[in-house]
């Protein structure tokens, strides 16, 4: 479901950074009041911005206006992505950008400009990299400030910006039959589960289950079922030592044998060198 989330902000600063490392980025709808910089790397899969879906692929940094429901949606991630995340409120705009600074000026059309959403071009994103990674390390608020009017001043010169939509969109019933698909699908992968099920569910027809899961993730949901499991059995192996049987039970895999076969296929190592290259 679509999910409001609010963060609190330390009393020496009035934005908010934070830094994760993730082996699988899942599908979780959401949206806030802050402005949202982001800045995903080791990673591709599907980009969701209120009625916009896409592709991405490392590195990608966009900037999202705010109320805009947002979703990132991972593909199997042989290694851990890097994200950056830095959230600035609309009241930091409105007392800083706009309180007659000339220097403020184009970073002030730059938030502009960024409703719904913004993608930066390839070279811009990894030129960024080094500034979010000196944002995260620094413990002087006054440092971190004058790191991030940096990494504005090099988002202002990108040439190869692209506007994710002309202008802000409601979110369309559309998108909300679709959450609900991917909801009850993550929710209930590890059962037995037909595409029958999935339609009643939502009230629609296996037909519209296909065609919007072609849509927004881009795969067949036989192939979209295979990924979430092959997803979980990747952390089981890297974080316990049950065996193959059980770890393959426990991720929908009703024969061990299929699973074997069908994880040396995707992730192009069969189950016991995964484990024994990844234990955490």
């Amino acid at each position: 479901m679509l999910r409001r989330e609010s963060f609190r902000y330390e009393s020496t600063t009035s934005w908010f950074s934070t830094y994760l490392q993730l082996h699988e980025i899942p599908f979780k709808w959401h949206y806030h009041q802050e402005y949202e910089l982001t800045l995903t790397l080791n990673s591709e899969g599907k980009r969701y911005i209120g009625n916009h879906a896409a592709s991405y692929c490392s590195p990608d940094l966009v900037f999202i206006g705010p109320n805009q429901p947002h979703s990132w949606k991972s593909d199997y991630m042989n290694k851990a992505s890097d994200i950056f995340v830095i959230l600035i409120p609309q009241t930091w705009f409105n007392r800083q950008l706009l309180s007659g600074m000339e220097e403020y000026r184009a970073i002030s059309q730059l938030f502009s400009r960024a409703s719904p959403a913004i993608q930066f071009s390839t070279e811009c994103a990894r030129k960024s990299e080094p500034l979010f990674r000196k944002i995260t390390a620094a413990s002087s608020p006054l440092t971190r400030l004058s790191y991030l009017i940096l990494l504005f001043e090099l988002l202002i010169e990108d040439t190869g910006i692209e506007y994710i939509s002309d202008k802000k969109k409601p979110l369309s019933y559309q998108n909300q039959r679709v959450e609900k698909i991917l909801e009850y699908i993550d929710n209930n992968f590890t059962l037995p589960l037909a595409l029958h099920q999935v339609a009643e569910h939502v009230h629609c027809s296996i037909s519209t289950v296909k065609r919007d899961l072609m849509v927004f993730a881009g795969l067949s949901f036989s192939e979209y079922l295979l990924k979430l499991r092959l997803h979980k059995a990747c952390y089981l192996l890297r974080t316990t030592s049950r065996s193959l049987p059980v770890i393959a039970s426990q991720c929908g895999f009703q024969d061990v044998s299929y699973f074997h076969r069908q994880f040396s296929k995707i992730i192009q190592e069969t189950p016991s060198r995964y484990r024994k290259n990844n234990m955490v």
